[in-house]
């Protein structure tokens, strides 16, 4: 039988000693935890406020700019659109200018890098005026390519720098784009074309809307094919020549005056496509002498084409008088990259032609 004693013992219970500073670490930890939880539900209330303003802001900058390219024109009694309009422009700015230059590969070699379709802008001309001939023209005439469609200009003129048109079989002189032009889906053309009337500050709208060129739907038999499509709008009709090429390399070409002086054309061209575009007239961009080997600033400087085919160039001087105009020619192979040079004499000019060759491709970035 245990005694009192023991049966004490037993029962026996620590007194109880309360850590105020340990008690006071808690509720400082708790209240921590409160105030961070609530400044998280504070951001994601802020950042879902931002997002929706954002949303916001994108869904009116879509529709205005929406708004501001379809339009109303006068000659086909309808509402049409003047600019491209794929895409989401509360993201995408539709003036800005690609900045993806020639030569991207000239000097480097990628590997699985392939050859790409592609388009070459020929000409334009506007081939019927309800104001008639002459006029001065000026405007915009931009393309949009598979790459990331942003700006390239084929035509940039304003009113106090006018293309004067005498009549329907005269060219406008284009003078882009600046690379070679690749066609997966579509490239886009947007015409914005005025005439300027008298000294009236405000030109008159002539010609102005969208063309597509459908590289979904080129024939794969036929490797170079020349088309041409009609815009028939506001007080014209604008024609528009184009090349599209199968499996095609870039080529952009330099041309330096050596020796003497030199007055006439120059030509560039692919084998097989006529005419030939005019890069310089010394008549309209000015006579050329070889002082500093000067670089001859070309109206154009990029074509593409396939490498079966033949870059060619043409110079003509003309002889006066009775004499005939005086030509040559000068032709390169076209390669995957790297770079080609050629000297040329006409009359008393000594020329050099040099082509840098590129691959394309259609990532708006350089591998």
């Amino acid at each position: 039988m245990a005694c009192v004693e023991e049966e004490e013992d037993d029962c026996f219970v620590e007194p109880f000693f309360y850590d105020e500073a340990s008690d006071l670490a808690m509720r400082a930890r708790a209240l921590e935890m409160t105030r961070r939880e609530e400044e998280e539900k504070a951001r994601q209330e802020e950042e879902k406020a931002r997002k929706a303003e954002e949303r916001r802001r994108r869904g009116l900058d879509h529709k205005r700019v929406m708004a501001s390219i379809v339009e109303y024109d006068p000659k086909t009694k309808r509402k049409v659109y003047t600019r491209y309009s794929f895409n989401d422009f509360g993201v995408f700015d539709i003036n800005e200018e690609s900045p993806i230059p020639s030569m991207r590969y000239t000097k480097r070699y990628v590997h699985g890098l392939k050859l790409q379709d592609t388009a070459n802008i020929l000409s334009v001309k506007i081939v019927s005026s309800d104001k008639g001939f002459p006029i001065n023209v000026y405007g915009t005439i931009i393309a949009r390519d598979s790459i990331h469609h942003k700006c390239m200009y084929l035509f940039n003129r304003t009113g106090d720098n006018c293309q004067p048109i005498k009549s329907m079989d005269e060219n406008l002189i284009l003078t882009g784009p600046g690379r070679g032009l690749v066609l997966l889906d579509f490239i886009y053309l947007e015409i914005d074309l005025k005439i300027k009337l008298g000294e009236e500050p405000l030109g008159e709208q002539i010609s102005k809307g969208l063309l597509m060129i459908d590289g979904r739907v080129l024939p794969r038999d036929k490797k170079v094919a020349v088309a041409h499509q009609m815009l028939e709008s506001w007080f014209s009709i604008v024609e528009v020549r184009y090349a599209t090429l199968l499996n095609a390399a870039e080529s952009t070409f330099e041309i330096k005056l050596l020796e003497g002086r030199f007055y006439g054309k120059i030509m560039a061209g692919i084998e097989g496509i006529e005419p030939r575009i005019v890069i310089y007239n010394s008549d309209e961009d000015g006579v050329m002498s070889c002082e500093d080997r000067a670089v001859i600033t070309l109206r154009r400087r990029v074509m593409t084409l396939r490498l079966n085919g033949m870059l060619t160039f043409g110079f003509a001087v003309p002889g006066g008088g009775a004499v005939a105009t005086r030509q040559w020619n000068v032709e390169f192979t076209p390669r995957h990259r790297g770079e080609d040079k050629k000297d040329i004499s006409c009359g008393t000019a000594k020329l050099q032609v040099k082509v840098f060759w590129s691959m394309l491709d259609y990532r708006p970035y350089i591998l």
